[in-house]
């Protein structure tokens, strides 16, 4: 593993060779996308959703402090590593594996551990950093990480792969977090201005470089599909971009009583949680803490600030956690790899024909679909949608839904569609002749049930 640099791939008229700039480049600013959801547009859509149309979160947090004690939220516990001895061996950054079995923990040297079924993967860690380590990501299989150090350099492990850098880049601030894409292709570095760096396949969705924060951004997290992503500052202040939906934050309250240190989301990314140096954490949309079940509802947001216009709400939920050192890192897991990997295959196919009988790469019937994106994450599937139901397993009513969770519509002796749940109440289908593959709510009148084949796994 060496310390790679290249020039990032941001979204301004700017451009130098390949790559265009902005984001938190010398203050420019890059266009801010919208903060919520798409609209439901089945014709058979229904605000009543059917017997088992609960969406939330996967339970449970951990939270790191500087020493490096791991605390668990509702997650797992799965122990800590070994007290910080010096300042460059204080810990940095949080990491969960994929399926919620265990974590990894960054510090600022360089160095990692592993707890749980998380792994540390070769090569070992540099011998010397221009600057420190700020921020780790896991690839999404588990089997690899990204160390991103404040100058914006990159150092992969495992599987992970190098896709560009701003450590050849004069920063108007320093990078402070990074976070991967769906596939695991490509990922976002922010800075502490609230701008965004985007390489490989990460799209750029908007950033507050051009804001003038108050205060400065700590922390990122990407939705389920890849296709949005929050920023949170020191004070609690949620920006949200792309399909990201906008549940409230600190600012709803009274000052937080220590800085905000993170964000992160829960595996249907119809919440998040806040984490304070303090230990404080407050959980919003279908973020729980164990004392509450909260209601996820997204406000809308401007283009041009990533902020929801009506007034956010409190948290749903908080609590704290006991800590002897501050706390400096919140993560949460994702959705199953298998799962994840059948809904970006899913979301790639969004445009092309409905196809009677289709099952790609031109064209997909509904079941085509699902069938062809579970093959992806190398799960076999039925052809037609009652066989792929009845393959089941079928999940209990009110089972909450987790992204790569299939859903099928008509009665459970008679299907007549189905789709893939990507998170936030939002199915990827193949709706009917005439229709292209879309991205829609999955709230229909004759919503039958759902499966979830990849499991756990």
């Amino acid at each position: 593993m060496n310390r790679q640099n290249f020039p990032a791939r941001l979204v301004t008229a700017v451009s130098l060779g390949a790559a265009s700039l902005g984001g938190g480049l010398l203050g420019l600013a890059g266009p801010a996308g919208a903060a919520t959801a798409p609209a439901p547009t089945s014709p058979a859509a229904s605000a009543a959703p059917g017997p088992a149309a609960t969406a939330a979160s996967t339970p449970g947090y951990w939270v790191l402090d500087s020493s490096g004690t791991v605390t668990a939220g509702g997650a797992p516990p799965f122990g800590s590593s070994g007290p910080a001895t010096t300042d460059s061996s204080r810990a940095v950054a949080l990491a969960a594996t994929p399926d919620g079995g265990g974590y990894w923990v960054a510090r600022a040297d360089a160095t990692v551990t592993a707890a749980g079924d998380a792994s540390v993967q070769s090569p070992p860690p540099p011998a010397a950093l221009n600057a420190p380590v700020v921020g780790m990501t896991s690839s999404p299989d588990g089997k690899g990480y990204w160390l991103v150090a404040g100058d914006g350099g990159i150092f992969t492990f495992g599987d992970a792969q190098f896709y560009g850098s701003t450590g050849a880049i004069r920063l108007n601030k320093p990078v402070i977090g990074m976070a991967a894409t769906a596939d695991g292709k490509g990922y976002w570095l922010l800075a502490s201005d609230g701008g965004i760096f985007s390489f490989g396949d990460a799209q750029f969705y908007g950033s507050a470089g051009g804001l003038g924060l108050h205060h400065p951004a700590v922390g990122m997290a990407v939705t389920p599909d890849g296709h949005g992503y929050w920023l949170v500052t020191t004070a609690g202040q949620v920006f949200a971009y792309g399909d990201a939906g906008r549940y409230g934050d600190a600012l709803s309250g009274p000052p937080l009583a220590s800085p905000a240190v993170g964000i992160a989301a829960t595996s249907d990314g119809a919440g998040y949680w806040l984490a304070t140096a303090s230990g404080r954490v407050l959980g919003f949309g279908d973020a729980t803490l164990g004392l509450a079940t909260a209601t996820a509802t997204a406000t809308a947001a401007p283009a041009d600030t990533g902020m929801g216009t009506a007034a956010p709400t409190a948290a749903s939920v908080a609590t704290a956690v006991s800590v002897a050192d501050p706390v400096v890192a919140v993560a949460a897991p994702g959705p199953p790899p298998m799962a994840a990997r059948a809904v970006v295959y899913a979301l790639a196919q969004v445009g092309k024909p409905y196809v009677y009988g289709g099952t790609g790469p031109d064209g997909f019937d509904c079941s085509g679909l699902v069938m062809e994106a579970y093959a992806s994450a190398g799960v076999t599937l039925p052809r037609v949608a009652q066989d792929q139901y009845d393959f089941g397993p079928q999940l209990a009513a009110g089972t909450p839904l987790q992204p790569g969770d299939i859903v099928f519509f008509g009665t459970p002796t008679a299907i007549t569609h189905d789709g893939i749940y990507i998170g936030n109440g939002m199915m990827v289908d193949a709706p009917h002749t005439g229709a292209d593959v879309r991205v829609e709510s999955y709230l229909w009148s004759d919503f039958a049930g759902a499966t979830r084949p990849a499991g756990d796994n």
